[in-house]
C-alpha cells in the first residue's frame, strides 16, 4: 500500500473546492534503437536429471581443525547435572537449526538428545545424539531426506572430542540413472506471454479531491491512502524487430457496404406477399414503405389486385419480400375506388411495432417508484408483450420518482423517452427488438474520419437533387432536468462555447450522460444543412439502407457523407406486361459551413 502525505503550510487564500492533484509521468530515457528490443535477452538454466537404474554416488568430505569449541551451561544439584546446549547454524531465511538437550548425568550414562529442524514442509528430519562419557563424545546424526519418485540423502556426521576433529559427510542417491547439469542462453525477442501485476497503478491525468464536509479537529498533513490495484493482465505479444505473432486486425472493424461498378446492371425485381398468420398468400399490385428518424414506426401504403385479396389483408400483419429483402406491415385501413371502367383496393398500413400502440393497446400511466436504469426503464414498459430492448447509447440512472408520463401507448412512451435523451428507435419487424441508437451517430462535424455504413457510386445513382435548409446556427446549449436531474452546459468541442441555442428541459436529464447526448443532438441539428435526395436499386450488394446510417456518395473524385434523414422504397407491377420495378430513396443531411460550401 503506498501513502502520499500533503502538507498545507501556507494560507488557503481565495481559492475554491476541488484542489487538483497531478501526476505528472517521469521523463522516458532515451533508448537507442536496437535489432532487438530492451529485455528480450534472456538466460536460461536448468538441472535434468534422468531416472534409471539405481546407481550409488558417494562425496565424502573431510576435515580437521585445531580448535573446536563448545559453550556450555551446566547447573548442578546433589544427585544429577542439568545441562544446556544451544546451537545455532546460519542458513537460508527459511532454514534453522535449535537443539535442546538435558539429561541426567552420572558416571558413564547414555544421553539422547531429540533436535527439531525448521526445513520445507516436503521434508522430514530425524536426529539422535549418543554421548559416550564426558572425556569422549560423539554424535551421530542420521537424516532420512524424503523427495519425489524415490529419492533418498543420507548424511552422517561423526564428531571426535579432543585435539582435532574431524566431520565426515556422506551422501547417497538412490535411484537415479544419470545426474547432469545443462545450461543455456536464449538470445533474441522474447516469446509472447501474459504479465499480470498487482502494484500500484497511479491514475492517468489528474486527480480532483472534494472537500464536501466541514474540517474540525483535524491538523496537517492530510494522508492519502491508496490500497493496492487489482491484479491487471495485459498481453505482450513478444520483441524484435519482426512479431512473434502476425499482427491481427481489431474484430470489430467496419467496412462499408459499396455495390461494384459495372458496365450494366441486370436485374430481376421480385415482389410477393403472405399473411404471417397462416401463410395465405395476397397479391400485390404496388406498395410502397417510408421510414424517418422522428418514426416510430414505418408507415406504408399497398395496392391490391382483387377484393379478395383486400379482404384477406384487412386487419392482418402482412410479411412483404421485396427483392428477397422482408417487410412487416399491419394493414389497417382498408379503402376502395372506382372510376369509368377501373376499380382498385387498396390500405394503409404501419409496421409491426404498431402492436403497442393504439388502438391494440389502451394508453397508461407510469411512475418510476424505484430507481432503475433508463434501459430497464423501456424493458419495463414492454415486458411481457413479445418485444426486447438493446441498447447502442450510453446507460444511466434515472432516480426514483424523476420520469413519469400519463395517457401514452407503450410504443409512445418508448419514443418519448428516446426523444428526451435525442436517441431515436430502430425497429427489427421481424425479431420484434427495438434498439435504442443516437439520432446521430456520427455528428456533422466529424464525418470526414468516420467510415460510412453505405457507398453509393454514379453507377447506381439514377437521381440525384440538393437543396439548402437554413437553420440556426449554434456551439453551445444549456440542458437540465426538472424536480429531480443535473443542469450542465454542452459546447462543441474546439469551439469558444459563446451562441447558445435554446435551452433544453426534459425529465430524463437526470445525470451527465443523458445531458451530453441530448445536448449533443441539439448541437448537431443547428446550423445550415444540405438536404440531398438520391433514388437508386435494391441490389444484392445494396440494400435497403435505414436511417440514421452515414451514406458516402461519390461525387467524381471525392466523397461525402451524410447521415440518412428519411428512407422510402417503392414497388410496382405493371399490369400490361407484368414487369416489376423497384427503388428506393434516402433523404441525406449535412452541415454547410459559412462560405456556402457543403462540409
Amino acid at each position: 500500500m503506498t501513502t502520499i502525505v500533503l502538507r498545507f503550510d501556507k494560507p488557503w487564500i481565495a481559492s475554491t473546492s476541488p484542489l487538483v492533484i497531478r501526476f505528472t509521468d517521469d521523463p522516458i530515457p532515451e533508448v537507442p534503437e536496437v535489432p532487438i528490443n530492451a529485455g528480450t535477452i534472456g538466460m536460461m538454466c536448468g538441472i535434468g536429471i534422468a531416472i534409471g537404474p539405481s546407481v550409488v554416488q558417494q562425496l565424502t568430505i573431510a576435515s580437521a581443525t585445531e580448535s573446536h569449541g563448545i559453550r556450555l551451561a551446566p547447573q548442578w544439584q546433589v544427585d544429577y547435572v542439568k545441562q544446556l546446549l544451544t546451537a545455532k547454524w546460519q542458513a537460508k531465511a527459511l532454514l534453522g537449526v535449535t537443539a535442546s538437550i538435558g539429561w541426567r548425568w552420572n558416571s558413564l550414562v547414555l544421553c539422547k538428545a531429540d533436535l527439531l529442524w525448521l526445513v520445507p514442509d516436503s521434508h522430514s528430519v530425524q536426529a539422535a545424539s549418543l554421548w559416550l562419557s564426558p572425556e569422549a563424545a560423539q554424535t551421530m546424526v542420521e537424516i532420512p531426506w524424503r523427495q519425489s519418485k524415490a529419492t533418498m540423502q543420507i548424511i552422517a556426521l561423526g564428531d571426535m572430542q579432543g585435539e582435532f576433529a574431524a566431520t565426515e559427510v556422506r551422501l547417497a542417491y538412490s535411484d537415479i540413472g544419470g545426474s547432469g547439469d545443462m545450461q543455456g542462453i536464449a538470445w533474441g525477442p522474447h516469446a509472447a506471454r501474459w504479465v499480470c501485476s498487482s502494484k500500484y497503478a497511479p491514475p492517468e491525468g489528474k486527480v480532483t479531491l472534494r472537500f464536501n464536509e466541514a474540517q474540525v479537529d483535524n491538523q496537517s498533513p492530510i494522508v492519502l491512502r491508496f490500497t493496492p490495484s487489482p491484479n491487471v493482465c495485459y498481453w505482450d505479444d513478444g520483441g524484435g524487430l519482426i512479431g512473434t505473432n502476425p499482427s491481427l486486425p481489431p474484430i470489430d472493424f467496419k467496412i462499408p457496404i459499396e455495390p461494384q461498378i459495372r458496365r450494366s446492371y441486370l436485374m430481376q425485381p421480385q415482389i410477393s406477399c403472405v399473411r404471417v398468420s397462416d401463410g395465405a398468400v395476397v397479391v400485390l399490385k404496388s406498395v410502397s414503405i417510408a421510414k424517418s428518424r422522428s418514426q416510430w414506426a414505418s408507415s406504408g401504403n399497398v395496392v391490391f389486385s382483387s377484393r379478395i385479396d383486400a379482404e384477406r389483408a384487412a386487419n392482418e400483419l402482412l410479411k412483404i419480400s421485396i427483392n428477397g429483402y422482408d417487410f412487416y406491415l399491419l394493414c389497417e385501413s382498408p379503402s376502395e375506388s372506382k372510376g369509368f371502367g377501373k376499380q382498385s383496393f387498396s390500405a394503409t398500413c404501419r409496421g409491426r411495432l404498431v402492436l403497442l400502440a393504439s388502438p391494440h393497446k389502451k394508453a397508461s400511466n407510469y411512475v418510476n417508484m424505484a430507481s432503475r436504469s433508463f434501459i430497464g426503464l423501456m424493458s419495463d414498459i414492454v415486458a411481457n408483450t413479445g418485444w426486447s430492448i438493446a441498447s447502442q447509447i450510453t446507460d444511466f440512472t434515472v432516480p426514483a420518482m424523476a420520469f413519469s408520463y400519463a395517457t401514452k401507448t407503450p410504443a409512445e412512451a418508448l419514443n418519448m423517452m428516446a426523444t428526451g435523451i435525442g436517441a431515436m428507435l430502430d425497429v427489427n419487424d421481424e425479431t420484434q427488438s427495438i434498439t435504442v441508437i443516437p439520432q446521430w451517430p456520427v455528428v456533422p462535424w466529424n464525418t470526414a474520419s468516420a467510415v460510412p455504413d453505405v457507398i453509393l457510386h454514379d453507377g447506381v445513382i439514377l437521381d440525384f437533387s440538393e437543396q439548402v435548409d437554413i437553420r440556426p446556427d449554434a456551439n453551445a446549449v444549456f440542458v437540465r432536468g426538472e424536480q429531480q436531474g443535473v443542469a450542465a452546459k454542452v459546447k462543441r468541442f474546439g469551439t469558444a462555447g459563446d451562441n447558445f441555442c435554446v435551452d433544453i428541459v426534459d425529465k430524463l436529464i437526470t445525470d451527465n450522460q443523458a445531458a451530453r447526448m441530448r445536448g449533443t443532438t441539439e448541437l448537431a441539428n443547428a446550423g445550415n444543412k444540405v438536404q440531398t435526395s438520391i433514388r437508386t436499386k435494391v441490389l444484392a450488394d445494396l440494400p435497403p439502407m435505414r436511417p440514421g446510417m452515414l451514406i458516402g456518395v461519390r461525387k467524381g473524385a471525392e466523397v461525402f457523407k451524410s447521415v440518412c434523414e428519411g428512407w422510402s422504397i417503392s414497388a410496382s407491377v405493371s399490369e400490361s406486361t407484368g414487369q416489376v420495378t423497384v427503388n428506393q430513396t434516402v433523404t441525406l443531411l449535412r452541415n454547410k459551413d459559412a462560405n456556402g460550401v457543403a462540409a
